[in-house]
C-alpha cells in the first residue's frame, strides 16, 4: 500500500491505518481462537493516529524519506549548491535504492529469494540525513507494509536505469521514477489537499529548519515546495483511489 501527497497528513494517515489494521487482526485473531464473535473495541480516531505501533505488530509503516541522498552525495555533484536548496524535490532522492528494497520486501512475488529481513532507512531530522537500517522488515512477523511518500507515483522523463547500478557512480544519471516503483504496490492512494493550505501549514513546520530566516523559509516553500506540490498532483490520476484531506 502508498499514501501520497504533500502536507496532507501522509504520516498520520499511515499510522491511523497502521493501528486500524492491527486491531482487526488482532480481533480476528481473538474470534478464531474462542469461536465467538468478539465485542469491537472503541477506539477514538485521535488514539489511533497518535499510538506507535508495537514492536510485536504485524504492520510496517516504511517512510520513503529514508531514501533522500545524504548531503555529502549532493555536495559532489554538479549544481550542489542549487541541489541542496531544493533537497525534498525527486532529484535528490535514490529511487533506485527505494525500488531495490520494495521488490526485497515483496520477495517472491517479483522473483527474489525471500529473504527473512530485510533493513530500511529511516531519516534523521536531528541530523538532517538518511538514518541506515531505522526500520526492519521481518518476513515472519509482517503481514503489511504500508509505503508513505510524495513520489511514490511519479515518474520523470529520464526514468528506466537499472535498480542494480549505483547511483552515486554517475551524478548525471536519471532519477529512475518510474512506473516499477508503482507496481510494487497492491493498493496506492492519493490524498488530495488544497496545495495553498498544505503550503502555509509547511512554513510553519519549517520555522525549525536551521540556517534560514522565518522569511528565508517562507520564500524556499513558495518556490521549492509550492514545485513540487505541483509536481505531485500530476500523479494523482495514477492512485487506485483518491480521497480528500480532513486536515485544515
Amino acid at each position: 500500500k502508498n499514501y501520497h501527497g504533500i502536507m496532507a497528513g501522509k504520516s498520520t494517515s499511515s499510522l491511523l491505518l497502521s493501528n486500524l489494521l492491527q486491531l482487526q487482526i488482532e480481533q480476528n485473531k481473538e474470534e478464531e481462537q474462542s469461536g465467538l464473535q468478539t465485542k469491537t473495541t472503541a477506539v477514538t480516531a485521535s488514539e489511533l493516529s497518535t499510538s506507535s505501533p508495537s514492536s510485536g505488530s504485524t504492520v510496517l509503516v516504511m517512510p520513503m524519506d529514508g531514501y533522500h541522498l545524504p548531503l555529502s552525495t549532493l555536495q559532489s555533484m554538479p549544481s550542489s549548491k542549487e541541489l541542496i536548496y531544493k533537497r525534498g524535490s525527486p532529484e535528490t532522492f535514490d529511487p533506485i535504492s527505494l525500488l531495490r528494497d520494495l521488490k526485497r520486501i515483496r520477495g517472491s512475488d517479483c522473483g527474489h529469494v525471500n529473504e527473512s529481513v530485510v533493513h530500511i532507512p529511516g531519516f534523521d531530522h536531528a541530523q538532517g540525513d538518511p538514518q541506515p537500517n531505522a526500520y526492519t522488515f521481518r518476513r515472519d512477523q509482517h503481514t503489511f507494509v504500508i509505503c508513505e511518500g510524495l513520489y511514490l507515483l511519479h515518474e520523470d522523463d529520464n526514468s528506466g536505469k537499472d535498480a542494480d547500478v549505483d547511483m552515486d557512480a554517475d551524478a548525471d544519471a536519471p532519477t529512475g521514477w518510474n512506473e516499477d516503483i508503482r507496481k510494487q504496490f497492491d493498493l496506492t492512494i492519493f490524498i488530495n489537499a488544497d496545495v495553498d493550505t498544505c503550503i502555509e501549514r509547511l512554513k510553519v513546520r519549517n520555522k525549525c529548519i536551521p540556517g534560514y530566516t522565518p522569511e528565508e523559509i517562507d520564500i524556499r516553500c513558495d518556490v521549492v515546495d509550492r514545485a513540487n506540490a505541483m509536481l505531485v498532483l500530476k500523479s494523482k490520476d495514477r492512485a487506485m483511489h483518491i480521497v480528500d484531506s480532513v486536515v485544515a
